[in-house]
């Protein structure tokens, strides 16, 4: 990396003094060798004020709109590996974005959960996290800001903030451009623009994007057919298969590739106004329309870790999943947006954002991706049941509706002055979300019965408020002043919501009355084709017992601050040093019973808990250089961070009580802790450290040629998590050589019964790898009939990074990405009028195979989790009129 900046000065400087040597050129050649040896200035709005990025005191990284076209980008998932210290994975059960910058990041994707990174479309807060599966089309650029944004951009900005910037209309001039791309696994995408300049005070932009593509996993009907393990009398057993598969088919059926789960079924269209409607007023306000109507994703073994063990994957290999739930995702988001600007006088300027937002969404998901356990680990059914594991899994969700809507409001008071500068203002936003989800697990201890879950939240409030102030304030000729304050006041609330359902498998109760199950212990209770739409999530809320009402209201309010100073060392280079604060509200989940729906150790029973969480808070501290050289032929940027996480909040199966074992129950040996209690939660684990190192740079290192990347250090550290529960998978660390869970708290300390309790305290938080740097090149080549050859080639490099704070560095079940290397290239012909081009493109052409999300294996010690995309290739026409 350092060979690499360091050969790109070398030849700048060699370059300057072979052109001191040349003999002069015309006026008209030298200047067209200028613009194309000159790295363009790109303007930002990470201060809300616009700012040369050079010139900006923050650490953000602004991507142009044919940089994001050339490396493949359609959503935000695909941002990884483009902007230092920032990470992106996918919850596949519930479609939720995560977005990690720095270490810091959230796991909570419910209808009231938060993320740690804010998402912000031209500026306008939007809340939920599944919209940022919204296709990205038809933008002018996309800015990624690093650290806590607590001041101007507000809430959940702890980690920092994504600014998504859509291309606006242009007075008094008509163009557009359509391109059609075409890539493996028969991927179709088709993009046009087109700007209608009505006059020199009214224009229109209208875009849409449509992308369809075949799943890239082999994926098998699901008929599995081996009945319960019964005993033969004689000491052996023997399994039972009827001809009737075992697993739910009211949804299985015959699918096309086109259909399996990771497909791509999707489009959107935006249509822009912008009005000026006097000399002083300007709007802006459009529609976009987003539709998804894919298969979404599925969780898969990692075959590599596997390999050499009984839990090897079979022929079929990686991308391979048996599915009797296929895949549903029918999500669509309709946003309104509106930017009013008034200018008062040559210095003030009053701005008015409105949004407005519906996000509906229904998902079917395969929980076990066709996942089931070994002959050999399967428990025997006898007459009192089968405690260990059963002959089949068959684990789905279902989110049978929802109906996210958003209002978000701000006003903006900015004025500019020759010695300082403000932006001030009010923010308000307002959620409404109401969603059905279920949960089955169709073959459950003791007797291979069905047990579920089912979810009814009509009404699920999130109201935020705030006020905020930001100074920039000249102090001397070169030095100057920042100085920004945020008040915050978040509330939640859960009105009339219903948790419903047994984690039980001991009565008939998902049948409704529909079916009468074989006499347990004798035999498989149903088989697949035993179950109707009349069951289950299929029949609502109704069918499930004990239902329990979720009434609950909470609030929390906070300031927040930044203070900077800046030093222009010349008009191109600059240092500066920050100090800022990011705050994440609390919340709380479903009503609970900590005794897991049996008698608690302690002999009570229903111990209910709403499963609070208290807000979290980041402090970053900054040190930063940034600065333009060479004749602006190279870019620099170099920040050093120090951040402060306190309350931490992570989200997962935490440990929330324990209960007595029912009669004849006892825990198996894959499963030693079956009495503890757990449950989906958020909780505050504690404080971390973090700090670290960021290099940006750009270089025209000759005419025509682009050098660009990154390189970054990452030091994480927890400092205090005293009730870390060391729960994953130790009923095979053992066979793996792995190092053994903790012992099970039985003391008196309620926040740690339950639980076994590990030190984590040193280690390495989770999405935060400790090295990553990336090089790009392109190179403008001009032909003999005008046209240009541009190819390109890019390369990024990150070392482990691990999913948990555990930081288990198993083989076989450790808990973590290993270190990989990217690589992607393109081959970019374009006409000499710029009418037309032709690309061909190829990402991950290693072919790596990068875990983004991870879990524990359902049927076994292997881990079982959300993936990158494979490689990807394919060629883009592009027509300008």
């Amino acid at each position: 990396m350092h060979l690499a900046i360091a050969g790109a000065c070398s030849m700048l400087g060699f370059q300057a003094d072979a052109q001191k040597a040349t003999n002069p050129q015309t006026s008209t050649n030298k200047t067209e060798d200028n613009k194309k040896e000159v790295i363009p200035e790109i303007i930002v709005s990470a201060t809300r004020q616009a700012t040369s990025l050079l010139k900006t005191p923050v650490a953000v990284t602004a991507l142009k709109a044919e940089d994001l076209i050339r490396a493949n980008v359609k959503e935000l998932l695909n941002l990884s590996g483009t902007v230092p210290n920032v990470q992106f994975g996918l919850s596949s059960g519930d479609s939720g974005v995560l977005v990690s910058i720095r270490g810091v990041t959230s796991t909570n994707f419910t209808e009231i959960g938060d993320p740690a990174v804010g998402i912000h479309i031209d500026g306008i807060y939007s809340p939920r996290p599944q919209g940022s599966l919204a296709l990205m089309f038809d933008l002018d650029q996309v800015e990624v800001l690093r650290g806590a944004q607590g001041t101007l951009f507000g809430r959940n900005s702890t980690a920092g903030v994504v600014n998504i910037l859509p291309a606006k209309p242009e007075f008094k001039t008509n163009y557009g451009w359509s391109s059609l791309n075409l890539a493996n696994y028969n991927g179709k995408e088709i993009r046009s623009v087109y700007n209608f300049g009505i006059s020199d005070s009214f224009a229109l932009r209208a875009a849409v994007m449509m992308d369809k593509r075949d799943g890239y996993i082999k994926q098998e009907r699901d008929l599995s057919d081996r009945g319960v393990l019964l005993s033969d009398g004689h000491g052996g057993a023997n399994f039972t298969p009827d001809g009737k598969p075992d697993v739910d088919q009211r949804l299985n059926r015959v699918l096309s590739p086109k259909d399996y789960y990771s497909n791509s079924n999707q489009w959107a269209t935006r249509l822009t106004a912008r009005w000026a409607i006097h000399k002083d007023w300007e709007w802006t306000g459009g529609f976009e329309h987003y539709q998804n109507s894919g298969a979404g994703e599925v969780g898969l073994k990692d075959c590599k870790m596997a390999a050499g063990t009984r839990f090897a994957c079979g022929p079929q290999g990686q991308w391979y999943a048996k599915i009797n739930v296929p895949g549903k995702l029918d999500m669509s988001i309709d946003t309104y947006r509106s930017n009013l600007v008034w200018k008062l006088s040559p210095q003030t300027e009053l701005g008015y954002k409105v949004a407005y937002a519906v996000q509906k969404r229904a998902q079917n998901h395969d929980d076990d991706g066709g996942q089931t356990f070994l002959a050999s680990d399967v428990g025997v059914m006898e007459p009192w049941g089968n405690w260990g594991a059963q002959h089949a899994l068959d684990w789905a969700s279902y989110t049978l509706d929802s109906n996210y809507r958003s209002l978000v409001n701000e006003i903006q008071i900015k004025q500019n002055f020759d010695q300082w500068r403000y932006v001030a203002g009010i923010f308000n936003m307002s959620e409404k979300n109401a969603i059905n989800f279920a949960q089955d697990n169709l073959i459950a201890a003791p007797w291979g019965m069905p047990q579920g879950q089912y979810y009814a939240q009509p009404d699920r409030q999130v109201h935020s408020k705030a006020l905020f102030a930001q100074a920039d304030i000249k102090l001397a000729d070169r030095l100057s002043a920042t100085a920004g304050f945020r008040m915050s006041k978040d509330s939640r609330e859960d009105l009339g919501g219903v948790s419903a359902g047994l984690w039980s498998a001991d009565t008939p109760w998902y049948y409704n009355g529909l079916y009468t199950p074989k006499a347990l212990g004798t035999g498989t209770p149903h088989n697949g084709t035993d179950l109707t739409s009349g069951m289950g999530p299929f029949a609502g809320v109704g069918v499930f017992p004990e239902p329990v009402v979720n009434t609950h209201k909470a609030s929390w309010s906070k300031p927040t601050y930044r203070l900077g100073l800046q030093y222009d060392i010349d008009k191109t280079t600059m240092v500066f040093a920050s100090a800022a604060t990011g705050y994440r509200p609390g919340g709380f989940g479903d009503k609970f019973d900590t005794c897991g729906g049996g008698t608690c150790t302690d002999g009570s029973k229903q111990k209910y808990s709403y499963l609070e969480y208290q807000p979290e808070l980041t402090t970053n501290f900054e040190v930063g250089y940034k600065g333009r050289h060479f004749d602006n032929k190279l870019d620099l940027s170099v920040v050093y961070f120090h951040t402060k996480y306190n309350d931490m909040h992570v989200t997962g199966m935490n440990a929330v009580g324990q209960r007595k074992l029912r009669a004849d129950e006892t825990c198996p040996d894959w499963n030693p802790t079956c009495d503890v209690v757990t449950a989906w939660k958020t909780e505050n684990i504690g404080n971390s450290r973090i700090q670290g190192l960021e290099i940006e740079y750009k270089a025209r290192p000759w005419v025509g040629g682009t050098l660009s990347g990154y390189a970054s250090v990452l030091d994480s550290k927890v400092t205090s998590y005293p009730t870390y529960d060391d729960n994953w998978m130790c009923g095979y660390r053992q066979e793996f050589g792995a190092e053994p869970c903790a012992p099970l708290y039985l003391g008196s300390d309620p926040s740690k019964r339950g639980r076994a309790i590990r030190n984590v305290v040193g280690n390495q938080l989770p999405m935060a790898p400790k090295y990553s740097y990336a090089i790009n090149y392109s190179h403008d080549i001009e032909l003999s009939n005008g046209w240009m050859l541009t190819p390109s080639i890019g390369m990024r490099y990150q070392s482990r990074m691990y999913f948990s704070v555990r930081n288990l560095n198993n083989p076989v079940i450790g808990d973590y990405q290993d270190a990989y290397t990217n690589w992607s290239a393109a081959l970019k012909l374009a006409g000499h009028d710029d009418k037309w081009n032709v690309e061909l493109w190829g990402t991950n052409l290693s072919n790596n195979i990068v875990k983004n999300w991870m879990g524990q294996g359902n049927a076994g010690g292997y881990t079982f989790n959300s993936y990158n995309p494979p490689r990807m290739f394919g060629i883009r026409a592009t027509i300008n009129y």
